[in-house]
């Protein structure tokens, strides 16, 4: 197999795996910097994926604050949107091994409904 570098000068399957390392932080940063194709196809799908559930945990832990202080409806919510947050945290954790083990060992893999959005980004 052909060593393919890239603006970083490092292996390209060393860059995809880094594009998910630091969730959708390294993905915007490899955006920015690098100009081989796959690693930005890596890099948005990271940014879009780990970015999209950033936001959607924090609007939950928002909204399981505010609910918080209504003294019934608090009560009610607490748990739901407990197991909401927990269901993602675990689905962040998941999707996080996931993507770096398919990086390093498919250079065209996505995401089935992330895709979509990545082809937008690019």
């Amino acid at each position: 197999m052909m060593r393919r570098v890239t603006t970083l000068g490092l292996d390209e399957r060393w860059e995809r795996v880094l594009a998910y390392a630091l969730f959708w932080v390294s993905g915007v940063l490899l955006l920015l910097i690098e100009k081989n194709h796959n690693i930005r196809w890596h890099a948005a799908q990271s940014v879009i994926t780990f970015g999209g559930l950033s936001v959607l945990m924090f609007a939950v832990s928002m909204l399981k604050g505010w609910l918080a202080w209504i003294p019934l409806l608090g009560l009610l919510t607490n748990f739901g949107l407990g197991l909401l947050l927990n269901a993602l945290w675990w689905t962040t954790i998941v999707l996080w091994i996931w993507l770096m083990v398919m990086a390093w060992t498919r250079s065209d893999y996505c995401l089935p409904f992330v895709s979509k959005w990545v082809r937008y980004l690019l």
